[in-house]
């Protein structure tokens, strides 16, 4: 006969929450082209196209609809790792963004 093991835990149906996993990699594709953008306008000094900016506001945007579904990812009753990631990567993306641009306003 076999013994039960004394510690073992069973998770009943919780799974990763897909709104978590789809808010990091919204964060990622934001900071990803950001910083493909940023590198553009670096190697043509500055002088890069009004499609650049625009691409770059549609990142922004981006980030804050990633931070959006990840924070409300949250509230599921999933494991947290990924709504956890997603939220803090979409901030940090979201302040790098906001940065370069008050940075651009006043340089």
């Amino acid at each position: 006969m076999r013994k039960k093991k004394r510690n073992s835990y069973k998770f009943a149906g919780v799974k990763h929450s897909k709104r978590g996993k789809v808010s990091l990699a919204l964060a990622i594709l934001s900071l990803s082209a950001g910083i493909g953008m940023v590198a553009f306008s670096a190697r043509s000094q500055g002088n890069a196209t009004v499609y650049v900016g625009s691409a770059g506001l549609l990142s922004l945007a981006l980030a804050a609809v990633s931070l959006l579904i990840g924070l409300s990812s949250l509230r599921e009753e999933s494991y947290k790792l990924f709504p956890v990631l997603g939220s803090i990567c979409s901030v940090l993306v979201l302040a790098g963004w906001i940065a370069i641009y008050v940075l651009g306003f006043y340089v």
